[in-house]
C-alpha cells in the first residue's frame, strides 16, 4: 500500500488561512482618505459661504463723522458759583461772540436754577435738560474739564456755572482743533444726532446713555 504523495516544497499555492491582508488594508486606507477629502471640501465650502454671507457691520451713519448743531442753534446762560466778580458776564460775552444765543443775562448761581448744588470746586458745571444734551456736549469743548450734569429742565437752554478752577473760555481756534481731533462736524440744524447714542453693528439703535 503506497502512501499519498507529499506536497512539493516551495510551491506557490498557499493555505487559505494564510492569505496576506495587505490588499484589503490598502483598499480601506484609500477609502478612508477619500472620505476625509470629501468632508474636508464640504467643510471648506461651508466656511467660504459663511464668510461671503451678510455680516453685521456699522451702519453708514455710524461710519460718518459725528455731528453736533452749530453754535447759533444753542441757547446758553452763564452763572457764577464763586465770589469772583464779573467772570460770568465776561464768559457769556465770549460765547455770544462765538455764535451762541444768550438772551438772559449772566447771573450768580442759586437755587432758582435747575441742578443747583452750591459752590463748584471744579472748572464748571454744564447743566442741561433732555432737550439740551447736544448743546451741553458742544459747550464742554469751550470749558475743558467741566462736568456735565443732567437736570429736569423743561427747555433746551444750557446752564454753565463757573467754578473756582475756571480760568477762561477756550478760544475758537482751540475748540475747532479739538472738534476736528474727535471727528465731530458742526451742522446748521438743531437735530444733529446725540453723541451719547449709537447704532449697533446690525443697525438697531441703542438707547442713549444717561
Amino acid at each position: 500500500m503506497t502512501s499519498p504523495p507529499s506536497a512539493p516544497s516551495g510551491g506557490s499555492a498557499s493555505e487559505p488561512g494564510t492569505r496576506r491582508p495587505l490588499p484589503a488594508l490598502v483598499f480601506l486606507l484609500a477609502l478612508t482618505l477619500l472620505a476625509a477629502l470629501v468632508w474636508w471640501r464640504v467643510l471648506a465650502r461651508s466656511s467660504d459661504d459663511a464668510a461671503a454671507g451678510p455680516t453685521c457691520t456699522p451702519s453708514t451713519a455710524a461710519a460718518q463723522p459725528k455731528q453736533l448743531p452749530e453754535q447759533e442753534a444753542i441757547t446758553v446762560t452763564v452763572l457764577n458759583s464763586t465770589k469772583r466778580q464779573g467772570i460770568a458776564t465776561k464768559a457769556q460775552r465770549a460765547l455770544v461772540q462765538d455764535g451762541f444765543q444768550a438772551p438772559a443775562s449772566a447771573a450768580n448761581d442759586s437755587k432758582a436754577y435747575p441742578g443747583y448744588s452750591g459752590k463748584i470746586t471744579g472748572v464748571a458745571e454744564i447743566r442741561y435738560g433732555p432737550d439740551g444734551s447736544q448743546g451741553a456736549q458742544l459747550l464742554q469743548y469751550y470749558f475743558p474739564g467741566a462736568k456735565l450734569v443732567k437736570t429736569n429742565s423743561k427747555d433746551s437752554t444750557v446752564l454753565v456755572s463757573l467754578g473756582t478752577k475756571y480760568k477762561n473760555v477756550a478760544s475758537q481756534h482751540a475748540v475747532t482743533a479739538a472738534l476736528k481731533a474727535d471727528d465731530i462736524k458742526l451742522v446748521p440744524v438743531a437735530g444733529a444726532p446725540d453723541l451719547q447714542s449709537s447704532s449697533s453693528a446690525c443697525g438697531t439703535a441703542s438707547p442713549a446713555a444717561g
